[in-house]
């Protein structure tokens, strides 16, 4: 008997319409995602050369760029080397820059040790 209540469940769940999730909602037009606005300048791709200095996310100082490749530099700090994506930097008010202050750069270097 049981089983005769858990098929007749499962049948009827089944055969309930699911009409909730296929709902046709307009949409406002977005802009494709690969543009950007006419007025918006285009993005210059960096090109971080040794003895750069490289700035903290607020404009600390973090050290100078020893050696750089089309991947990455190496960054040389007063707590030491750390090498950091060319993709992670960006153009800051100062000059090149990272998305990190400079206590988290200078724990991820005395972690690394």
């Amino acid at each position: 008997m049981k089983i005769l209540k858990y098929m007749i469940a499962a049948t009827v769940a089944a055969a309930i319409p699911h009409g909730a999730l296929a709902q046709n909602v307009p949409q406002s037009p977005q802009p494709p995602l690969d543009s950007a606005p006419a007025d918006a300048p285009a993005a210059q791709p960096i090109k971080p050369l040794a003895g750069d200095i490289v700035y903290d996310k607020v404009g600390e100082q973090i050290g100078t760029i020893a050696s750089t490749t089309d991947q990455q530099v190496v960054v040389t700090t007063p707590r030491g080397k750390i090498t950091i994506p060319v993709a992670s930097l960006f153009t800051g008010a100062k000059g090149l820059a990272i998305n990190m202050t400079r206590g988290e750069v200078d724990a991820a270097i005395q972690s690394a040790h």
